[in-house]
C-alpha cells in the first residue's frame, strides 16, 4: 500500500510541469555567478573552494523539495480531501510513508546530479570530496523533507507550510558556510551526520504518523 500511495503522489506531481523550475534555477544561478567571478578575477579565486561549492550546490537542492512536501497534507486540506484520506482503508503509516517516498527522491536525485555535473566541470576535485558532499546534501534532504511533512500536517495552507520550512533551511545553509572545511576534512563526519539525520527522520516520521492518526 505504501508504493500504491507513492505512485498516486507521483502522478499528481508530474501533472504539474512547473515543479521542475525550482530545481533548475539555483544551480544555474550559482554556476553563472561562479563563471562571472572567474571571468572577472581569474581562476585562482576558486582554488581550494571546489569542495565547498559542490557541498553548497547539493544542499541547495534540499529546500527545492519543500513545496512538494508542503503540499502532501496541507494541499489535501486545501482541497478538502484530507478527511477522505483519513477514512480510506489505507493505514495511516502507509499514507505517510508513501507521501515521503514520493517526494524525497526529487531532492536526492537533483542533489546528486548537481554535484556530479560540478565534478565533471572541475575534475581536480577528489572522489572523497564528491562522496562527502553528497552525503551532506542527502542529510539535508532527509531532514528538510521529513520536517516539512510534519509542518504540512499542521499547516492550514501550502504557502504557510512552505514558508515555515525556510526556518529549517537557513540554519543548515549557515552550517555549510561555517563548517564545510571540518565536514569535508574527514569522511567519518559525513557518514555520522547521515546516520544521525536518518535516526532523527525515523523519530520524526513516527511522530508524524501518530499525529496523522489522531487528527
Amino acid at each position: 500500500m505504501i508504493f500504491h500511495v507513492m505512485r498516486h503522489e507521483l502522478r499528481l506531481i508530474f501533472r504539474e510541469p512547473r515543479f521542475w523550475i525550482p530545481f533548475l534555477i539555483p544551480p544555474v544561478i550559482l554556476v553563472a555567478s561562479q563563471g562571472i567571478a572567474v571571468g572577472r578575477y581569474g581562476g585562482q579565486i576558486m582554488e581550494g573552494l571546489e569542495g565547498y561549492m559542490a557541498l553548497l550546490l547539493g544542499c541547495l537542492m534540499a529546500p527545492m523539495g519543500a513545496p512538494l512536501a508542503a503540499d502532501s497534507f496541507a494541499g489535501e486540506r486545501e482541497r478538502n480531501s484530507l478527511e477522505l484520506l483519513q477514512l480510506s482503508p489505507v493505514k495511516p503509516a502507509a499514507v505517510f510513508w508513501g507521501k515521503l517516498l514520493a517526494v524525497l527522491p526529487f531532492s536526492l536525485v537533483f542533489s546528486l546530479l548537481a554535484i556530479l555535473v560540478y565534478w565533471f566541470s572541475h575534475p581536480m576535485m577528489g572522489g572523497a570530496t564528491v562522496v562527502a558532499s553528497f552525503l551532506g546534501s542527502a542529510s539535508v534532504c532527509f531532514l528538510v523533507t521529513t520536517f516539512t511533512l510534519l509542518i504540512s500536517l499542521n499547516a492550514k495552507s501550502v504557502r504557510s507550510a512552505t514558508q515555515s520550512s525556510l526556518f529549517l533551511v537557513v540554519p543548515m545553509l549557515l552550517a555549510v558556510q561555517f563548517f564545510y572545511q571540518e565536514f569535508l576534512g574527514a569522511m567519518l563526519i559525513p557518514v555520522v551526520t547521515l546516520a544521525v539525520s536518518l535516526a532523527i527522520c525515523g523519530i520524526a516520521t513516527m511522530v508524524g504518523v501518530k499525529k496523522f492518526v489522531s487528527m
